[in-house]
């Protein structure tokens, strides 16, 4: 019988010293591999990233609201200048004309052509119009003026209000070239426009071969 009992209690034995082995720190198979361990905060520390970055994004965002009207201020300019840029192209049909008095000075003289917008919206002009002399019979008179000076910026003439262009032609005796024929008309085609303009125009005095046109300008 004493050698029955002692059977019996040594596998009790052993199962109390695995417990209590647990209780101070678990079999080695618990803890696991030292990998084992630092991979779980690692994996724990993804999640947190992913929420976090979500997180960072949109307050990156939130300052735009803020900032929407400051975007706009520069649309109003735009669509001021757009609204200015939408003037339509002066059409001969829209326009009258009239040449100044001959200005004389050191053997130059200038003749002002001007433009007046006789429509009820404004218009532009902007470059060189081609100006020729006419006699009464319709045919032309030497040649059309030729450019002079540098192309200048778009001009908007509003209702009534005019803008032109400056001939350009020498005094008699100036040079061995002789004068043209008087004219009885100018005949204007304004710059990008393929309808004509007549003017009477008896006062202009062509000589020196020299007869130009600026471009237009306010």
């Amino acid at each position: 019988a004493p050698m029955r009992l002692r059977h019996v209690l040594a596998p009790v034995a052993i199962a109390s010293f695995t417990l209590a082995a647990a209780g101070r720190g678990g079999s080695p198979a618990s803890a696991g591999p030292p990998g084992a361990t630092a991979s779980g905060p690692a994996v724990s520390a993804q999640g947190a990233e992913s929420p976090s970055g979500s997180a960072s994004s949109a307050p990156a965002s939130d300052p735009v609201a803020p900032e929407e009207p400051a975007a706009r201020a520069p649309a109003t300019g735009s669509a001021t200048a757009g609204a200015a840029s939408a003037a339509r192209r002066c059409t001969a049909d829209g326009l009258s004309m009239r040449l100044g008095r001959a200005d004389a000075g050191a053997g130059q003289i200038h003749y002002r052509l001007t433009f007046a917008n006789k429509s009820t919206t404004a218009c532009t002009l902007s470059g060189f119009p081609g100006v020729s002399l006419i006699k009464r019979d319709g045919s032309a008179i030497g040649v059309p003026a030729e450019r002079e000076g540098a192309m200048r910026g778009r001009t908007v003439i509003g209702p009534g209000k005019t803008a032109g262009v400056t001939l350009h032609t020498l005094n008699q005796g100036i040079t061995d070239s002789g004068c043209w024929s008087r004219p009885d008309y100018l005949r204007v085609y304004p710059p990008g426009s393929k309808e004509a303009l007549t003017l009477r125009a008896s006062q202009l005095h062509i000589c020196g071969d020299r007869f130009t046109t600026t471009a237009v300008d306010g």
